[in-house]
C-alpha cells in the first residue's frame, strides 16, 4: 500500500532523495528561527460549516484501519476526492484541509501538512499577496491553504507537472469553493510560457512565490522565473524542503546581497519509508528579493 503510494508521488515528479544537508556558509547566509509557537500565527479563515459533513466527518474517524483502507481506498491521485468530498463541507476550505490531513494522516503523502501549513499561513498574513505562484501543487492541499487567506481580488497560478494530479487538485480546490482564485497550468517550470504566466500579475510580477517540486530543479527554475520577470524587487519566495530531502544550489541561489533569506525550522512532514519511519529535521526557506 505505502509503495503505491510511492508510486503516485514519483510519477508526478516528487521523488524522494537523500538527504543533503546545506553547507556550513549556507546557513550562516541565512538567519535562522525555530517554528513559532501555535498562538502566534494566523489561523486559516473558518467558513460555515454543515452539521452533516461534521457528522461524516467525525464517523470516519472513528474507523481502524482496515475499514477506512476498505472505505476509502487510494489507488490513484482522484481516489482522494471520494474522501474530501464526503467529509468536507462544500465551500468550507478550513474542513477541505482537515479532511486531507486526515487522509495523508492514513496514507502518507507529500503535502506540506498542518504544521508547516502554519508557517506559510504566517507568510501570507504578512505579505498579504494579491497575486501568488505556486510551483508543484501535487493534490492541491497548499493552494487551498494559501488560496482560502488571499484578499478580494487576488490570483494564484499553480504550476503542476503532472496532468494527473493537477486535475485532482482542480476538483479539490473547486469543492472548497476557491475555484475562481486558484488556476492550473499544466507543465514543468522549464516548459511552460513564463512569459504568459507574468501577464497574467498586475506588473508581471508575483508577490509570492511557492516552491515545493523537483528539488533539484528550485535554483534553476528560479533563475527562469526571475528572467521572466515573475520574481521581481520585493517578491517573497517561500520554499519547502531545504535541509531535508535538500535542494542543491537553492540556498546560495537566495544569498545576500540579492535575497533576504530566513530559514524556518520544522520537522519534515512526513514520517515513512523514506525516513525510515523516524522524524527529520527540515526546513523551509523565506527569501525576499531584494533588487
Amino acid at each position: 500500500m505505502r509503495l503505491a503510494i510511492a508510486a503516485l508521488a514519483v510519477a508526478g515528479g516528487h521523488r524522494p532523495q537523500p538527504i543533503r544537508q546545506p553547507s556550513a556558509t549556507q546557513r550562516t547566509a541565512c538567519s535562522r528561527r525555530a517554528l513559532a509557537p501555535l498562538a502566534t500565527l494566523a489561523a486559516s479563515p473558518r467558513l460555515a460549516v454543515a452539521a452533516d459533513y461534521d457528522a461524516a466527518f467525525a464517523a470516519s474517524v472513528k474507523l481502524d484501519d482496515a475499514a477506512f483502507y476498505e472505505r476509502y481506498p487510494f489507488r490513484v491521485a482522484a481516489d482522494v476526492l471520494s474522501y474530501v468530498e464526503a467529509v468536507g463541507a462544500p465551500g468550507d476550505a478550513t474542513r477541505v484541509l482537515r479532511a486531507m490531513e486526515t487522509f495523508g494522516a492514513r496514507y502518507p503523502m507529500f503535502a506540506i501538512g498542518p504544521v508547516k501549513g502554519l508557517i506559510v499561513d504566517d507568510v501570507v498574513r504578512r505579505k498579504r499577496p494579491t497575486s501568488v505562484l505556486e510551483v508543484g501543487s501535487f493534490l492541491g492541499y497548499s493552494a487551498v491553504r494559501i488560496g482560502s487567506q488571499l484578499p478580494e481580488g487576488a490570483a494564484m497560478v499553480c504550476v503542476e507537472a503532472s496532468d494527473e494530479f493537477a486535475a485532482t487538485a482542480r476538483r479539490i480546490v473547486a469543492h472548497a469553493g476557491l475555484g475562481s482564485v486558484v488556476d492550473f497550468v499544466v507543465g514543468r517550470a522549464e516548459d511552460v510560457d513564463l512569459g504568459g504566466l507574468a501577464g497574467r500579475f498586475r506588473g508581471g510580477a508575483a508577490d509570492l512565490v511557492f516552491l515545493d517540486h523537483c528539488k533539484e530543479c528550485y535554483a534553476p527554475d528560479l533563475r527562469r522565473l526571475e528572467g521572466a520577470g515573475l520574481v521581481a524587487k520585493g517578491t517573497v519566495v517561500v520554499a519547502d524542503n531545504v535541509v531535508y530531502p535538500g535542494a542543491p544550489g537553492y540556498l546560495d541561489a537566495v544569498a545576500a546581497p540579492d535575497y533576504a533569506t530566513v530559514l524556518r525550522d520544522a520537522p519534515y512532514e512526513s514520517k515513512g519509508w523514506e525516513t525510515k519511519w523516524k522524524e527529520v529535521p527540515d526546513a523551509m526557506s523565506v527569501s525576499t528579493r531584494l533588487r
